[in-house]
């Protein structure tokens, strides 16, 4: 699987701990790090799989990656 990063420059700090959009290339998906949810505060436990995380990012990163 390779990995091109496409998180827009304003929200790159260069830390390990910045959320990052990263596009898999080749494939329709891509991977966003960020912030863990509060799933029980948020009232989405019952919605996230085992091997799922619920993340937050900033909706302004993905209006400048994605244009909505």
């Amino acid at each position: 699987m390779k990995l091109k990063e496409i998180t827009p420059k304003k929200f790159m700090c260069g830390a390990a701990v910045c959320p990052t959009i990263f596009e898999v290339e080749g494939e329709n998906k891509v991977i966003i790090i960020g912030s863990k949810a509060n799933l029980r505060k948020l009232g989405l436990s019952e919605r996230v799989g085992r091997n799922e995380e619920a993340i937050v990012v900033d909706k302004e990163m993905l209006r400048q990656i994605f244009g909505k």
